[in-house]
């Protein structure tokens, strides 16, 4: 059991998030599609709590349900329909047992940003599917997903739908000439770009360095590196490459909270951002483009950090910031 002030930390400061970059104001994943059946009524939700607004319809007892992932206590869910939606976990049980409906496709995650003002998130794959809200450009969004030519996405706010995909754009193409930018500053300034031949402690100041000079533009005092939070940052990101998944909820050390703890590290408060990336600049420039990330990396309750990097076959690199405040 958390204790209180771990309880108020993660409200306030961890949240899930992965372009590949993941923080996000709850505990979301994504997996594979499994099969089961809702319980008891249902209510089928647009975002994982019990306002009016969010809600869609009633599901009866043993509607067949796809489910993909899950945000704390809600699975995310595909059904027959093919709508989309959120059912709390307790009226759900996986069976094993598949459903007809349109394939799903479960993506690595990533961070698109919305083209046009007015964009529609619906409820399912389709113009013909319920408007859950409408979104603006500029907008940042979590993709877990798709079904045609519709993706499945997560807002900042944790709320659930599908947009076409032709009114998105991966963040990390945002910029023009990202990749000759990076080979140009590979040739000039190498000894500050990620690459398999720097050390990986050239690699963590390159990072850092990139954190602090952000911070300072804002009027922020840097952050210094702590080695213990570092060796427990550089445990996490291994532990993400070699058990394959991609959580602030580890299966092997649990929370980020627990990890630290474990580690022996002290502090007042914490938080966690993940990414994975080909590209360590678009890893960043996509925490400052997301507003719960962003608030950790320019958050002026923390003075030290500790920064894992490990090489993925899945996303290139795996990188975890871990935050602490120790006074």
């Amino acid at each position: 059991m958390f204790e209180r002030k771990h309880q108020i930390i993660i409200i306030l400061a961890v949240i899930f998030i992965m372009v590949f970059s993941t923080i996000f104001a709850a505990n979301i994943t994504h997996f594979a599609p499994e099969y089961g059946i809702t319980t008891a009524n249902a209510n089928l939700r647009s975002a994982p709590n019990t306002d009016y607004n969010s809600f869609i319809r009633t599901l009866a007892p043993n509607t067949k349900i796809k489910v993909v992932g899950s945000i704390d206590n809600f699975y995310i869910v595909q059904l027959e329909t093919n709508e989309v939606g959120i059912i709390s976990k307790d009226y759900a049980k996986i069976t094993g047992e598949k459903i007809n409906s349109k394939t799903y496709e479960d993506y690595a995650p990533y961070y698109t940003t919305i083209l046009e003002n007015n964009t529609i998130l619906r409820g399912g794959p389709g113009t013909n599917f319920k408007v859950i809200t409408k979104l603006n450009s500029g907008d940042s969004i979590y993709v877990i997903g798709a079904i045609n030519d519709f993706l499945l996405v997560i807002t900042d706010k944790n709320v659930v739908g599908m947009v076409r995909q032709d009114l998105v754009k991966p963040i990390e193409n945002l910029s023009n000439n990202t990749n000759n930018t990076t080979n140009n500053n590979k040739e000039n300034n190498n000894e500050n770009i990620i690459s398999d031949e720097n050390t990986q402690e050239a690699n963590i100041e390159y990072v850092l360095n990139k954190i602090n000079s952000t911070r300072n533009e804002n009027g922020l005092p840097s952050l210094s590196l702590d080695d213990l939070l570092t060796s427990t940052a550089q445990t996490k990101a291994e532990d993400m490459v070699n058990n394959n998944y991609f959580a602030h909820n580890s299966p092997t050390y649990g929370t980020p909270f627990e990890m630290m703890k474990n580690a022996g590290v002290i502090y007042k408060t914490a938080g966690e951002n993940i990414a994975g990336n080909s590209d360590i600049d678009d890893a960043i420039n996509s925490f400052l483009a997301s507003d719960n990330h962003r608030k950790n990396l320019l958050s002026n309750s923390y003075n030290y950090i500790g920064i894992g990097i490990d090489k993925s076959d899945k996303y290139g690199y795996i990188l975890v910031l871990m935050f602490i405040g120790k006074y």
